[in-house]
């Protein structure tokens, strides 16, 4: 079997322009064609307006491309609504008060996830076998939500809440998972153990995952890939041996990173 055949993600020449025939239009991304094999973890970094955040738009089916394909696990997705292909592609965003719902409590926001694609009576759902493994997972997290499993959502931290995400997120075992800068918004004690978390969830899932970020650390920490993009394109894609001995220095440097958002540590 080729490579190409092996891809968990396939990207062929998918172009996105915002307001396409106006004074105001805005080319996102250009024929961006990328392969990610199953399991990898690619980092993709780039400044505002590269077309980072677009791509994991155009993955997860929140937009759809003006031209290319998107494949996942070998299937063409690219017309699928983002509701069909959420059971493929998981994701989380930089909100932690978005993928968790605040009123409920964090076992019902877990069996809710499980159950999702069942309708009707999700609460008859949380048995103590259930309780038990989301006992379990949450656990691996290191951020005490076993021990909470009957408070609500709304009331945890903001890191407690993201953590909380990713596992709803990954219970279902999806192809893939995308991260929209799911550590941005927090504290950078928060963001180093929701990034340890994350590693934990990924490896234990052996989870494809695609993650963007303004943290240059955490892009050569946990991406075994890096991709940088600019003007809607992908620049530079470093295997893990390319990115070997490599520093944040060295990272900004060789792709003139300005963005004031990028962030060194």
């Amino acid at each position: 079997m080729t490579a190409m055949a092996q891809a968990m993600i396939r990207l062929e020449d998918l172009s996105k322009t915002f307001n396409a025939g106006t004074p105001d239009a805005k080319l996102a991304t250009r024929e961006v064609s990328l392969q990610v094999q199953a399991g990898e973890f690619v980092a993709i970094i780039g400044g505002n307006g590269a077309g980072k955040s677009t791509l994991l738009n155009l993955i997860g089916g929140a937009i759809a491309p003006d031209e290319g394909r998107v494949e996942i696990a070998g299937i063409d997705v690219t017309g699928q609504p983002e509701h069909v292909r959420a059971r493929q592609a998981a994701r989380v965003f930089q909100d932690p008060m978005i993928g968790t719902a605040p009123m409920l409590t964090v076992e019902e926001n877990l069996v809710l996830a499980e159950l999702r694609a069942r309708g009707r009576g999700w609460r008859a759902a949380l048995t103590s076998s259930r309780r038990t493994r989301f006992r379990a997972e949450l656990a691996e997290l290191g951020l005490g939500l076993e021990d909470r499993l009957t408070a609500r959502a709304g009331l945890l931290s903001g890191g407690q809440r993201q953590a909380l995400a990713l596992v709803m997120a990954t219970l279902e075992a999806p192809d893939v998972l995308l991260l929209d800068e799911h550590t941005a918004a927090l504290d950078p004690r928060t963001s180093a153990t929701v990034m340890q978390a994350t590693q934990r969830l990924v490896s234990a899932r052996r989870l494809t995952t695609m993650m963007v970020t303004h943290n240059m650390e955490h892009a050569l920490q946990y991406g075994t890939r890096i991709v940088m993009m600019a003007d809607g394109g992908v620049r530079a894609d470093l295997s893990s041996e390319d990115k070997a001995g490599l520093g944040v220095a060295d990272l900004v440097k060789r792709f003139h990173i300005s963005d004031d958002r990028m962030m060194l540590s």
